[in-house]
């Protein structure tokens, strides 16, 4: 993998871990960044739960009123109660996440650049 490449995987990997919503309903066990496709899996142990559930992000980076923003377009879940709750929630909706939110303005301005090249 590139450089560029490892950068924005790990810009990713870093807005999910550091996502407050997703910290409220457990501990991130593993992120899995599959750049050709764009998308996230991630195993979250659910609280209360006593085995991880893998969850998919399907991802793309756009500008925003803050810069780049990491775009999640779809959320789907190996569970089939979850993914039908998302299917829901989702109709339609975008999550946007500013990147400089989470890595600081001027890696979130470099690495947008870069990000919008490779895309």
């Amino acid at each position: 993998m590139s450089l560029l490449g490892n950068i924005r995987d790990r810009i990713v990997e870093s807005v999910i871990r550091k996502n407050e919503t997703v910290q409220r309903f457990g501990s991130i066990q593993d992120v899995f960044i599959d750049s050709e496709s764009r998308i996230a899996n991630v195993k979250i142990l659910l609280r209360g739960e006593s085995q991880d559930t893998l969850f998919r992000a399907y991802y793309s980076f756009e500008d925003g009123d803050k810069g780049t923003e990491l775009v999640f377009d779809k959320l789907t879940c190996d569970r089939t109660w979850i993914n039908e709750a998302l299917k829901m929630f989702m109709d339609g909706r975008r999550l946007n996440f500013p990147i400089a939110d989470y890595s600081g303005e001027a890696f979130a301005g470099i690495t947008g650049k870069f990000a919008k090249i490779l895309f």
